[in-house]
């Protein structure tokens, strides 16, 4: 190969380095920062119920309707049948299945299921979590080996090979 050649490559392996090195700093990162937030959330759940069950009764609720945006749980007061919409999806309840729930006792359409959303926000989290890691590790990986050959290329290229 001509000297100019190995130049052209030697720059388009710097543009690979640095278009894989931002993505694994931009896009891998943002995953990594999503997937902690959705882990930290768990906590807030916690948080959140613990001031709520002051003033609130713990019942047994069973999922009666489960998609991609919405969880209706059946629940009773009183003896009373009664139901609630929760925007939180998670397959690991299906329709039937049981699920504690806290319901407020001035206001008993005010509930809390809180196992669902900590389901939610583990998966949710644990995924993204992983999926940025890999996003860096690889891009990371290949950014740097291009860097490290770019360089390489071009003390060659510089000693006159």
């Amino acid at each position: 190969m001509n000297t100019e050649k190995l130049k052209k490559f030697s720059n388009i392996l710097s543009a690979v380095s640095i278009t894989s090195l931002l993505i694994a700093l931009l896009v891998g990162s943002g995953f990594i920062r999503i997937g902690t937030q959705n882990l930290i959330a768990i906590d807030n759940v916690d948080i959140d119920l613990g001031n709520f069950k002051e003033a609130a009764t713990e019942t047994e609720g069973e999922i009666v309707v489960m998609n991609a945006s919405l969880a209706q749980i059946k629940y009773f007061v009183d003896g009373k049948e009664m139901t609630t919409d929760m925007q939180v999806y998670t397959d690991d309840y299906p329709v039937g299945s049981k699920v504690k729930l806290y319901y407020s006792n001035e206001d008993p359409t005010n509930t809390r299921a809180p196992e669902l959303f900590i389901s939610y926000y583990s998966k949710v989290g644990h995924m993204t979590l992983r999926i940025g890691i890999i996003i860096v590790s690889v891009c990371g990986v290949v950014g740097g080996g291009a860097l490290l050959l770019s360089r390489i290329l071009r003390k060659k290229i510089s000693s006159g090979i």
